[in-house]
């Protein structure tokens, strides 16, 4: 599920900003957006550096996740954790480019513990149910 959620935001993150305007809000002082995407190609007026760093970040938010095998709660847990840690890493990332001060840094850096920390919640249900549905048929399958 988690793959599917870095996919779906590779593809169609633009769309959903496009319908919803307002999540657009953090990008503009130069937050991460969402999940990192797993993207052939930069976006818009973006750098190859950047369309690398969000596809490492993809590929560290589905291994993050994928590494441990647990309920729905732990799942949910362990994806907000993998949510930030990426946007942590896409943060850094665009603080270098940005160039910013050891203040501004910091705010990158604490903003995107709580971005990832909203959009972890905000979506960490969808593999907590796959951990949960997995769970339930390896129980029936044992029983």
């Amino acid at each position: 599920m988690t793959l599917l959620l870095v996919l779906a935001f590779g593809l169609f993150g633009s769309v959903l900003v496009t319908r919803v305007g307002y999540l657009a809000v953090p990008s503009a002082v130069g937050l991460p957006y969402g999940l990192p995407g797993l993207r052939v190609v930069p976006v818009g007026q973006t750098t190859w550096l950047l369309a690398l760093t969000d596809s490492v970040a993809a590929l560290l938010l589905v291994l993050l996740v994928a590494v441990g095998t647990g309920g729905f709660w732990r799942t949910w847990g362990r994806f907000v954790l993998a949510v930030i840690a990426a946007d942590l890493l896409r943060s850094v990332v665009a603080a270098q480019l940005a160039g910013t001060g050891i203040g501004a840094y910091a705010g990158y850096l604490g903003a995107a513990v709580v971005a990832g920390l909203l959009w972890g919640i905000a979506l960490g249900w969808l593999p907590g149910l796959c951990a949960l549905a997995r769970r339930t048929a390896r129980i029936d399958l044992a029983g």
